[in-house]
């Protein structure tokens, strides 16, 4: 199969070149390749299968049990194939499913799910493991799981996980926590990437837990103390690191356009990569709903927050979404948008067999049009969903 007339997406560029690949990985890129299946991308932009880092769940479904909202009773590993399903609709073709502060029963019924889904090939591949709790500081975290926050060690993530790091990608660490740099030595020597985050930590913190291996934050500048020029604090001691690189909301809401640019250019856009921290909440309409544990909350231009507070209640924005809000709300670019979304993701946490159009990778791409409608999905050298209008 070949891809011809597209617009791809390769290191940062867009390249006038044509992409031939079989049901395994990608075989060639060149120009006036030659074959019989031909796919006719009409002029519209090729990318490598985007990769979600950081997605709790989606389409009023959720990864895992989940304890504030009556929908949690009756989670089923159903709620794991819906969602993966849905995904390819916005050109997703992996995600790396974020689970938040759980009970040890409650995560390994999660990662069961998860891995058994895996093996089924029902929709985008959710191909590792993100935790985003609960190695958290508890005076920082605004959601009602704090009281899940646990110290960092051996024993409670192996339990955690099911006695299996295989398929952990990362896991976020208040740094200031007691025994953070035991644990944080040991994880990242088994390959799981260390996020900073939910905390109170000081610079000086921050530089200790990037030389135990920390390389990564959850959400920036979210889950970190605000700054002041006066102190010493997480936020600015992240962006002197060299050795971190930064999830970004890049919404324009979630985290303000200013600082989003601030962000690009203190630490270049090679170091920043998109996600949606999409979670179970999107799918409603706007209007205003009773919930049990945050109270009313207010669904509107696409954002659902509490009415108490205006606290934002994680993504309701799909990937598609996302990169054309990064576009029309923060003002980047088309290339800037492209590597946020494109290529950052795989590129920022070293995953190499996916996320970027290159001979040997994966064979997943996106199709999709100057205003970031899909136009087709392909997962595995097959079209899973494709837009005819």
């Amino acid at each position: 199969m070949i891809i011809k007339n597209a617009h791809v997406f390769i290191d940062g560029e867009f390249h006038d070149v044509d992409v031939r690949f079989d049901e395994q990985k990608i075989l060639e890129i060149g120009k006036q390749l030659r074959g019989d299946d031909i796919i006719d991308a009409k002029g519209n932009y090729l990318y490598a299968g985007f990769v979600e880092t950081h997605m709790h769940g989606g389409f009023r479904k959720n990864f895992f049990p989940h304890n504030y909202d009556s929908t949690g009773s009756d989670w089923s590993e159903d709620d794991v194939r819906y969602i993966v399903a849905q995904l390819p609709k916005y050109g997703v073709t992996s995600v790396i499913p974020t689970l938040n502060s759980l009970s040890i029963e409650d995560s390994c019924r999660a990662l069961r799910a998860i891995r058994k889904v895996r093996r089924e090939h029902a929709g985008a591949d959710p191909f590792k493991i993100h935790f985003e709790g609960p190695y958290i500081n508890p005076n920082r975290t605004a959601s009602i799981d704090a009281s899940l926050s646990a110290l960092p060690t051996k024993e409670h993530t192996l339990a955690l996980t099911d006695n299996d790091l295989s398929d952990i990608a990362i896991i976020c660490l208040a740094p200031e926590l007691p025994g953070a740099e035991e644990w944080c030595k040991w994880i990242t020597a088994q390959g799981v990437h260390v996020e900073l985050g939910y905390t109170l930590c000081s610079s000086l913190q921050v530089r200790e837990c990037v030389a135990w291996g920390a390389d990564t934050t959850t959400h920036f500048f979210n889950g970190f103390e605000t700054m002041h020029q006066r102190k010493e604090g997480g936020i600015v001691g992240c962006l002197l690191e060299d050795g971190l690189t930064h999830q970004m909301t890049c919404d324009g809401m979630v985290v303000s356009p200013s600082w989003i640019h601030l962000a690009i250019k203190v630490k270049g856009i090679d170091n920043i990569y998109g996600m949606t921290d999409l979670v179970h909440f999107h799918g409603l309409t706007e209007g205003e709903y009773e919930n049990e544990h945050f109270g009313p909350i207010v669904v509107k231009d696409d954002f659902a927050t509490t009415k108490k507070n205006g606290l934002i209640l994680g993504g309701i924005n799909t990937w598609d979404n996302m990169m054309r809000r990064a576009r029309d709300v923060v003002g980047l670019d088309f290339l800037q948008v492209a590597k946020l979304y494109g290529e950052n993701p795989c590129k920022c946490l070293g995953i190499h067999d996916r996320g970027k159009i290159e001979v040997d990778r994966k064979s997943d791409f996106c199709l999709m049009d100057k205003d970031y409608n899909v136009k087709k999905t392909i997962i595995d050298g097959k079209t899973v969903y494709e837009n005819t209008k």
